[in-house]
């Protein structure tokens, strides 16, 4: 079970055999000092996780109802201005699912934002291709890389899955209702402008894509 603390106590936790840190609290407010009695998590938080739960070396503070990290020094990693963040790892490795605003994006393992927190949904790495994160914004559809930086534009209201009519390529739709391919580059190979698609599957047959 992840203990939570928000309760008026004091009470400790320990990282290692040679290390312990102090949740304290404070007019229902708590941080963390250590067995040196340094405060290294200010004293004006509503919850405080500890540390390794969320990050291998991070803890997971609260105050409004927002939430924000610090590293075992008391460095603050992550301002305390996300909805939720979920545990590192889950999605991608390095990587948290955060929210913000009701919207939804990730930060990295230095705590930058990496895909900014303007999604409805997000998927996972490997849905669609190892390397691509189908995003979601509007009912408009995309992709993001792994270094987070949009490799298929958000303009999509569907976008099928690769190589199911043509190996590294995917159907998709636009807002017209036009149909087109796009590769794993990103690139339209055939444009989006066509009512019906109809593959050719020998001389006399032809199958309708769509």
């Amino acid at each position: 079970m992840r203990a939570i603390y928000t309760s008026a106590a004091v009470l400790l936790f320990t990282f290692s055999f040679a290390q312990k840190q102090f949740v304290v609290s404070s007019a229902d407010k708590f941080g963390v000092v250590n067995e040196n009695g340094i405060e290294i998590i200010p004293t004006k938080y509503s919850s405080v996780e500890p540390f390794d739960e969320i990050h291998p070396n991070w803890s997971k503070v609260g105050v409004n109802n927002l939430f924000g990290l610090y590293d075992k020094s008391g460095k603050l990693m992550v301002e305390a201005k996300y909805e939720s963040i979920e545990k590192y790892g889950i999605q991608t490795k390095g990587w948290a699912l955060v929210k913000k605003d009701g919207k939804f994006g990730f930060i990295d393992d230095s705590g930058k934002e990496i895909v900014s927190t303007i999604y409805d949904k997000v998927g996972a790495f490997g849905e669609y291709t190892k390397d691509w994160m189908l995003v979601e914004a509007k009912g408009l559809k995309g992709f993001v890389n792994k270094d987070g930086r949009i490799v298929v534009p958000v303009k999509y209201v569907d976008i099928s899955k690769f190589d199911d009519v043509k190996k590294n390529w995917a159907l998709v739709k636009d807002q017209k209702e036009k149909l087109g391919f796009i590769d794993k580059t990103g690139l339209e190979v055939i444009p989006v402008v066509y009512d019906n698609i109809t593959a050719f599957e020998s001389k006399k047959e032809a199958t309708d894509i769509h």
